[in-house]
């Protein structure tokens, strides 16, 4: 005799089997659960199973297509070290007769590669940062349109600072610290670019943090290089305002100004730093003193101009965040020294 298919709400549509009896467990593959849409998988996999559950939202395609991204970071950043190494093997030497550090054991050669492998840097952290941007398209997290094409900005001024103190100090101790920062700066800049763009809200304030180290790291490492071979102030100032108004410009990625605005304000802070470069050649302190003073000087001028392009009026509480550790800064510096 033949089973009619059950109808009532809950059963299995379509399937042959006997009634439950009560307290029984279920067969194996029977939604016997009122109201549940048959060949649904549950959302969780049952305990033991070894079977992994699905990943839901947008991160599923975001972490797929980003791994090779962040490959490709670490490819510039070594091959930029790599680079950076055979400079530092050139750099050896006896130095000659020369007043400036870096001009002892260089020659045109040297830093006719510098400018290549500077260009190369840039070149390479604004591909990775361009396929950054395609792979987060791709999975439906668009950049934005106000974003500027700065991801060279870091990495270039990281490199160049490894190049100068390679060239400055031209030991063997640099063989190993000049290719370290030249990494640890490119790969830093793009990594912590990234993390800036990809966070979500609860992680956003972390990625700011390391945005914000990476770039002022780099930047005390950049004009410290430069004032520590005392160069005269129609050299130093111009090259220092580049370096401060290259950083300020990435800093300003945070900030919801026009791009022209974001430009001016880049000048304006470089100006400011190359102004204070000029100041510093008068008072003679140490080398790495010079630079924290740079340094200084810089984290006012680029938090100021952020600020600036964050809220229509800069508020209290900033101006005495400011003008405190500005304060603290100079004092302990101007001890030191």
């Amino acid at each position: 005799m033949s089973t009619t298919p059950s109808t009532q709400p809950g059963a299995a549509t379509g399937t042959d089997a006997e009634p439950t009896p009560e307290g029984a467990a279920a067969p194996t593959g029977v939604n016997a659960t009122p109201g549940a849409t048959t060949g649904v998988r549950p959302a969780t996999s049952p305990p033991g199973t070894g079977v992994r559950p699905p990943y839901t939202g947008p991160t599923t395609g975001t972490q797929g297509v980003r791994q090779p991204v962040y490959g490709l970071g670490m490819i510039v950043s070594l091959g930029v070290a790599l680079a950076v190494f055979v400079l530092a093997i050139i750099a050896i030497g006896d130095p000659n007769s020369s007043d400036i550090p870096l001009a002892q054991t260089t020659n045109l050669i040297y830093w006719f590669l510098a400018a290549l492998i500077i260009a190369a840097a840039g070149i390479g952290a604004q591909y990775a940062e361009r396929t950054a941007a395609q792979a987060a398209a791709a999975v439906g997290r668009a950049r934005p349109e106000s974003a500027m094409a700065t991801a060279w900005a870091v990495p270039v001024v990281a490199t160049l600072a490894a190049i100068l103190l390679v060239a400055t100090y031209h030991n063997r101790i640099m063989l190993v610290v000049g290719p370290l920062i030249a990494f640890l700066g490119n790969a830093g800049a793009l990594l912590s670019r990234d993390l800036l763009d990809d966070a979500g809200d609860s992680a956003h304030r972390t990625a700011i943090a390391i945005h914000t180290f990476v770039i002022h790291a780099v930047a005390f490492l950049a004009l410290s290089a430069v004032y520590l071979n005392k160069l005269s102030s129609w050299a130093a100032a111009p090259l220092v305002g580049i370096v401060a108004g290259l950083l300020v410009l990435e800093t300003l990625e945070r900030g919801a100004a026009p791009k022209q605005t974001r430009v001016l304000y880049a000048i304006l802070g470089g100006a400011v730093v190359a102004e204070a470069m000029i100041a510093l050649n008068w008072w003679q302190t140490h080398g790495w003193t010079g630079g924290a003073v740079l340094l200084v000087c810089f984290y006012l001028a680029a938090g100021v101009l952020l600020a600036a392009t964050q809220r229509s009026a800069l508020r209290t509480r900033d101006l005495l965040e400011f003008g405190l550790v500005g304060l603290v800064a100079f004092a302990v510096l101007a001890a030191t020294a």
